[in-house]
C-alpha cells in the first residue's frame, strides 16, 4: 500500500506479571485493564479481479501495523495494563468481497474473528453461492462469536444498514474498502463510513481500486465534535506508519497529561476503607432529622460484596445471564464496586471535613466568649481554642494533601460512567459516546471506562423484535427505575437538609436579635437583673449568630438546594426515557438510542454536579 512500509513484529517486552499476581492485585486494589483493539471491516462486495491482491496486501500491512502499535502501547504502559499482550479482534459481516478478504487476512495473522450478520445464519446464507458460500461457511466456523441483527428479509436494505451501525458501535476503528462514490442504497459503504465518522469512530479508507493511496478519516485528529461531520468534512491524514501509530496511541494509551496520569495511578493504588472514620456529616443528617439514627453504620460492606448485592438483580435477568454476556462483566462489576465505594468514602470524608471546619470555627469563637463567664479558666479556654484552631488547620491541610475533594468528584464520575455500560453492551447497537466528546480522551476516568467497555463480551443474540422489547424493558427496570427512585429520594433528602439548616440558622439569628432587644431595653430602663446577666447576654448575642453563620456556611458550601433541584430534573428526564423504552412497538435502533440518551442524561447530570462542586474545595472558613 502506498505510503505504508512493513515492520517486523515486535517481541513483547516486560512480561513480568503472572495471571496469579494480577488476580491478587485485583483483590487488593481496583482492577487494571487489558489492552484490546477491535477493528471492523466494511466495503464493496464486487471488486475487480485486478484489485483483489493489492487490497489483500494493504489489509495485511494495516493489520500488522495496528498489532505492532497495540503491543507497543501495552508494553509501554504496564503500570495500567495487566498484560503486554493485546487482544486483537476483527469484526466482519462476512459478506463477499471486502468483508471476506479482511476476515481471512485477520485469521492468517492470528487475530480473533467476530461476525455481525444482517440476518440469522440460515437466511443470510442465501446471499452466497459457489466459492463465496464456501468461504462464508469456512469463516463463520472460525469466528469466536457471531451476532445476528434482529431483522427479517422483508426489511431488505435496512437490515444491512443496521448491521453496519452495529459494526461501528462495536469497533474501535473501521477499515472501509470503498470507491468514494455515494451509497447505492441503505447500508451501502458510504453510509456506513458517514455513520462511523459521526459516531467518532476512525475510518481507514482503502480505495477499492487497490492502487490509490489510503487515508484515515477521524474527527479526533483535530479534536472536533464528530456529530455534524461526514466523509467530506472529516479531518483526513495519510494512512502511513506514523499516523497509524498516533491513531493507536490515542485510542489505547492512557491520557498523557501529568495530572491525569497521577490521578489514574492514585486510583489504581487505592485500598478498601471499611470503617466510617468521619461521622460528622452522618450526625448532621441525624440531627436535622434527614436520616434515622438506626441507618448509621460505622462499618461498610467489603466492596466486592456490596457490588454483588447491587448488581444481583441485573445479573439474574435473562439477557445478562446468557453465557456470552458474562465475559468482562465480573471485572466491570468489580471496577464499579471500587469506584462507587471509594466515591462514597471520599464524599463522606470531604463532607465530614466541611462540617468539622465550620463547627470548629464556631466552637473557637464560643470558647473565646466563654472567657467572659469564667475568667479563672481563661488560660485553659485559650489553650482549648488554639487546639481547636490547630485541628481545623490540620483537617484542611490533610484534606488538601489527600485530595478528598478531587477524588470524590473523580470516583463518582467514574462509577456513574461505568454503571450503564452493562446494558448498553447488551443492546449491541448502542455505544456510551466516548468518542463524541473531543475532550473526553483527556480524562483518565473516561479512558479507564472505555478500556472496560472494550473488555465486555459480545451481546447475547436478539433473534426477534419481541426479544428487543424484552431487553428494553429490562434496561428500563434495572437502570432507569433505580436511578429515578434514587434521584427522587436524593432530591427529598437534600431539600429537607437544606430547609432544616436554613430554619435553624434563621432562628439563631432571630434569637440574637431578641437578645439584643432584651439587653437594650434592660440597659435603657436600668433593670438590675439585666446588668447582672450582661456577660451571658454578650455571649449569646455573639454566639448565636456565630453558630448560625456556621450552619449557613455548611449549607452554602454543600449546595444542598441545587443538588435537590438537579436530582429532581434528572428524575423527570429519566422518566421520559423509561417511557420510551416501554413504548411498543420498539425496534433495536429505538432501544439503543433511548439507552444512549439515558447514559448521556446521567453524564449531563454529572457534568452539572461537577461544575457546581469543583471549586468548593475544603478551606478554612473566612
Amino acid at each position: 500500500m502506498p505510503g505504508l512500509a512493513m515492520r517486523p513484529r515486535m517481541r513483547a517486552a516486560g512480561r513480568r506479571q503472572s495471571k496469579g499476581m494480577s488476580r491478587d492485585l485485583a483483590s487488593q486494589h481496583p482492577p487494571r485493564v487489558r489492552p484490546i483493539l477491535t477493528v471492523g471491516v466494511t466495503g464493496h462486495r464486487r471488486l475487480t479481479v485486478e484489485s483483489l491482491e493489492p487490497l489483500k496486501r494493504s489489509i495485511e500491512i494495516i493489520l500488522r501495523e495496528l498489532a505492532h502499535d497495540a503491543r507497543s502501547v501495552a508494553a509501554d504502559h504496564l503500570d495500567v495494563f495487566e498484560t503486554p499482550d493485546p487482544q486483537l479482534t476483527l469484526l466482519s459481516g462476512l459478506a463477499m468481497g471486502a468483508d471476506q478478504i479482511g476476515a481471512a487476512v485477520a485469521l492468517e495473522q492470528g487475530w480473533s474473528l467476530d461476525a455481525v450478520l444482517p440476518f440469522a445464519v440460515e437466511e443470510y446464507a442465501h446471499d452466497f453461492a459457489g466459492e463465496t458460500a464456501d468461504n462464508f461457511r469456512r469463516l463463520l466456523a472460525q469466528t469466536r462469536h457471531s451476532w445476528s441483527v434482529p431483522s427479517t428479509r422483508e426489511q431488505g436494505d435496512q437490515a444491512y444498514a443496521l448491521s453496519g451501525q452495529v459494526t461501528a458501535a462495536q469497533s474501535d476503528l473501521i477499515i472501509a474498502v470503498w470507491d468514494g462514490d455515494e451509497a447505492r442504497g441503505p447500508g451501502g459503504t458510504a453510509e456506513v463510513v458517514d455513520y462511523a465518522i459521526r459516531r467518532g469512530v476512525p475510518v481507514i479508507w482503502l480505495p477499492a481500486d487497490g492502487v490509490s493511496a489510503a487515508s484515515i478519516l477521524w474527527a479526533g485528529f483535530d479534536h472536533l465534535s464528530p456529530c455534524l461531520l461526514d466523509r467530506h468534512g472529516a479531518p483526513r491524514r495519510p494512512c502511513d506508519g506514523p499516523q497509524l501509530r498516533e491513531l493507536v496511541t490515542r485510542l489505547l494509551a492512557p491520557p498523557p497529561a501529568p495530572e491525569q496520569k497521577a490521578s489514574l495511578a492514585t486510583y489504581l493504588a487505592e485500598r478498601q476503607h471499611l470503617w466510617r472514620v468521619r461521622p460528622e456529616y452522618p450526625f448532621l443528617l441525624i440531627l436535622t432529622g434527614t436520616r434515622a439514627v438506626t441507618r448509621y453504620q460505622p462499618r461498610v460492606r467489603p466492596y466486592a460484596e456490596a457490588a454483588e448485592a447491587d448488581w444481583r438483580a441485573f445479573r439474574a435477568s435473562k439477557a445478562a445471564s446468557a453465557p456470552e454476556a458474562q465475559a468482562g462483566l465480573d471485572q466491570l462489576q468489580d471496577a464499579f464496586g471500587w469506584s462507587d465505594a471509594l466515591a462514597n468514602h471520599y464524599s463522606q470524608t470531604y463532607r465530614g471535613g466541611l462540617v468539622f471546619n465550620y463547627s470548629a470555627a464556631a466552637l473557637s469563637v464560643l470558647l473565646a466568649l466563654t472567657g467572659l463567664l469564667a475568667p479563672g479558666a481563661k488560660v485553659w479556654l485559650l489553650l482549648s481554642e488554639l487546639a481547636v484552631l490547630a485541628a481545623l488547620i490540620g483537617n484542611t491541610a490533610q484534606g488538601t494533601r489527600a485530595n478528598w475533594h478531587r477524588r470524590w468528584l473523580d470516583y463518582r464520575y467514574l462509577a456513574e460512567r461505568l454503571r450503564p455500560l452493562r446494558s448498553l453492551r447488551l443492546l449491541g447497537a448502542a455505544t456510551p459516546g466516548f468518542n463524541l466528546n473531543p475532550a473526553g480522551a483527556a480524562k483518565w476516568s473516561d479512558w479507564y471506562a472505555q478500556a472496560l467497555w472494550r473488555q465486555l463480551g459480545p451481546p447475547a443474540a436478539l433473534a426477534s423484535t419481541a426479544q428487543v422489547a424484552d431487553l428494553a424493558e429490562q434496561v428500563a427496570l434495572h437502570e432507569l427505575d433505580s436511578q429515578i427512585a434514587y434521584n427522587r429520594a436524593n432530591a427529598e433528602r437534600m431539600h429537607h437538609l437544606d430547609h432544616s439548616l436554613h430554619r435553624v440558622g434563621t432562628a439563631l439569628f432571630y434569637g440574637a436579635v431578641l437578645v439584643g432587644i432584651f439587653s437594650l431595653i434592660g440597659y435603657t430602663l436600668h433593670i438590675e437583673i439585666i446588668s447582672s446577666w450582661s456577660k451571658m447576654l454578650t455571649v449569646l448575642s455573639a454566639g448565636l449568630p456565630t453558630i448560625g453563620a456556621a450552619l449557613f456556611g455548611i449549607r452554602g458550601q454543600g449546595d444542598f438546594a441545587a443538588a435537590a433541584g438537579r436530582s429532581e430534573a434528572t428524575a423527570e428526564r429519566l422518566e421520559a426515557l423509561a417511557h420510551r423504552l416501554r413504548s411498543r412497538p420498539i425496534d433495536l435502533p429505538m432501544a439503543a438510542r433511548a439507552a444512549e440518551d439515558f447514559a448521556a442524561t446521567m453524564l449531563d447530570d454529572l457534568d452539572e454536579w461537577h461544575v457546581s462542586y469543583r471549586h468548593r474545595k475544603l478551606a478554612i472558613p473566612a
